[in-house]
């Protein structure tokens, strides 16, 4: 950052000279290290040879391992030419099922592939009602409405209290199972508070055991206004 802010305020010709000794300095750091290489390969041979060996190993169990990958694609290939089509619904129904009854686990709970699941699951429950559908549509000659529509502030759709109760009752389910779920940690009045709600807390911690080491000075350099 602050080879940036000093190259930003340099000419042409100073830029070009800044660069030519990065690349000198570079260079120089490469022949120190070639001449340490070269002096312990002098005054150690044996440890040279060592390595040497080392390195040679790793090469052939690297080729090695990649032989055997190979070899195994082609096994694979030749085995699911000789799967069936029953055989092959029959494993995609298992791994549907599979991947639909896996629990989410760390922060995977808050992204929208599970938000969506669990969107479709609580739908699941509920039966469209067409014909209260299509009275509503044919009644309200203004039931798909436009920008430029001037049908508002009045009674509009009033859905049957038998739906507002099932909605209600879904909603306390919800609350419920989410209390069955985590018990209530204590609260510590001293901690900080980065958090505007439970759940946006909750994602925070999970956030912060992962990457918590990482950003602890960049978040003290900020209060103090140090950061770059």
């Amino acid at each position: 950052m602050a080879e940036a802010g000093a190259i930003a305020g340099m000419t042409e010709k100073q830029r070009k000279l800044f660069e030519l000794r990065m690349r000198m300095n570079e260079g120089r750091k490469l022949n120190h290290m070639e001449v340490a290489a070269e002096k312990r390969r002098a005054t150690d041979p044996a440890g040279e040879a060592k390595r040497q060996k080392e390195l040679s190993e790793a090469r052939a169990e690297k080729r090695k391992k990649e032989a055997a990958e190979a070899d195994d694609d082609s096994q694979e290939v030749d085995k699911r030419l000789l799967v069936t089509l029953e055989q092959a619904e029959s494993m995609e129904k298992k791994k549907e099922k599979k991947e639909k009854g896996k629990a989410a686990f760390g922060w995977d709970v808050f992204n929208q592939d599970t938000l969506y699941k669990a969107h479709k699951k609580r739908i699941k429950k509920l039966q469209p009602d067409i014909e209260s559908y299509e009275a509503a549509k044919a009644n309200d000659k203004d039931f798909f409405r436009d920008a430029n529509s001037l049908s508002y502030g009045g009674a509009g759709y009033q859905p049957p209290t038998e739906k507002v109760e099932a909605m209600v009752e879904d909603l306390l389910d919800a609350a419920e199972r989410r209390n069955k779920f985590s018990r209530r940690r204590p609260e510590v009045f001293e901690a900080d508070v980065d958090y505007i709600n439970d759940r946006n807390k909750h994602f925070n911690k999970k956030i912060d055991r992962a990457f918590g080491d990482y950003t602890k000075v960049i978040k003290e350099n900020l209060e103090r206004g140090t950061a770059l």
